[in-house]
């Protein structure tokens, strides 16, 4: 549970939902940093709340022997150390934030983006996965590290975090999912209209399948149509290559600027100063920071893939699949103020979609009907504070 990322926003969200009516125990692979995940997701976890359960030794030996980062690893290993402690504590529902999990019984696990989904997608793969037999190996050695069958991940409930998702799982496994849309928390300013610059944000990991290199693209190709409208890209650092390039574009473009590393304060001020938003990643799995743009109440075009297609309500008029496109439909909306007072209105309608008290009132639920529990309604917290 790291302090960036959606699935690990998802991860910490889903404790503080459930620590209302359950003793929570997380079982994972690192002891996680309370305070700058907080920090960095608006919760308010402290330890005492909750049991945080690190993999003993044996684990750790193993994630020493492997030689490079996997993903599919470390859910693995994380699986069976829960399975471990599940035989010892025996816990009334066993939830995975980790994609599927084989808990050899009955579970929850919500599903970001299927492992058992091939082919993967190509942002994921690196040069060793190119090697004749690599993957396969790899993932076949996973699975009989884990004891993970196909029928152990069928026999969950399992929750997906868009309906694209959903459809790579039944294509997949073969099960339907119940879609529930992870939480964009935090308090966000609703600043006027007429008081926001023009301008439009990008949020996000710094690193190439993000395309931050195409929202430039795109941004230029507005300003020759005769629109002064800047750029501000604000994401961690994921490729120190990558980073550089985009700093190297912001340095010969006086409307183009980066921001890197920020706490949340810091970037939910600087998105309520912008009109717009914009997400050029391709088959994005749900997209967090979409709804985050949304949240803020701009206007949001998305590449035409993935979750963010329902982020923004199927509409036509803010997805794109090329710069050209991207760059017309920006500019009929500067250029159109009744168009653009339209969409203003769904944005505001779409916001509660990704609340925190719609994530935690659902995850509340289901867990209690899983467990054959009364379900009682519950508010959410408020946002974790420096001074909280």
């Amino acid at each position: 549970m790291m302090p960036t990322g959606g699935g690990n926003l998802v991860s910490a969200w889903t404790i503080q939902a459930l620590l209302p009516d359950c003793d929570v125990t997380l079982a994972t692979l690192d002891s996680p940093d309370l305070e700058a995940v907080n920090l960095s997701f608006g919760t308010c976890l402290r330890r005492g709340d909750f049991q945080v359960r690190v993999a003993t030794l044996p684990y750790q030996a193993i994630l020493r022997t492997i030689p490079t980062q996997g993903a599919l690893a470390d859910i693995c290993l994380t699986m069976r150390w829960a399975r471990q402690l599940d035989r010892r504590e025996r816990y009334d529902v066993l939830f995975s934030t980790q994609n599927e999990a084989d808990f050899h019984r009955r579970g929850i696990q919500y599903v970001h983006y299927p492992w058992s989904y091939l082919p993967r997608p190509e942002p994921e793969m690196r040069w060793y996965h190119r090697l004749p037999g690599t993957l396969s190996l790899y993932r076949n050695l996973c699975m009989r590290m884990a004891g993970t069958t196909p029928e152990g991940l069928r026999r969950n409930l399992t929750l997906a975090n868009s309906k694209f998702v959903a459809a790579r799982i039944q294509e997949s496994l073969g099960i339907d999912a119940r879609v529930v849309f992870p939480p964009a928390p935090g308090d966000f300013v609703q600043t006027p209209w007429e008081r926001r610059r023009l301008a439009i944000a990008a949020v996000g990991r710094l690193h190439p399948c993000k395309r931050w290199d195409m929202a430039v693209e795109i941004v230029e190709a507005v300003r020759k149509r005769g629109h002064d409208l800047v750029l501000t890209v604000i994401g961690h650092s994921d490729r120190l290559f990558y980073a550089e390039r985009l700093q190297a574009l912001a340095a010969t473009r006086p409307w183009f600027r980066l921001v890197r590393d920020v706490d949340r304060g810091r970037l939910l001020a600087e998105l309520a100063q912008h009109r717009y938003g914009i997400h050029p990643m391709q088959e994005e799995h749900f997209g967090i920071a979409p709804a985050e743009l949304q949240c803020a109440g701009c206007i949001t075009f998305v590449h035409n893939s993935g979750g963010p297609i329902e982020i923004v309500g199927g509409d036509r008029r803010l997805t794109f699949d090329g710069v050209e496109e991207a760059a017309a439909k920006i500019a009929a909306a500067i250029e159109n103020p009744a168009l653009e007072r339209e969409l203003v209105n769904q944005v505001a309608e779409r916001r509660d979609w990704f609340s925190t008290e719609k994530f935690c009132g659902s995850i509340r639920e289901i867990v209690a009907e899983f467990n054959g529990q009364p379900v009682e309604r519950v508010p959410a917290p408020a946002a974790f504070s420096a001074t909280t």
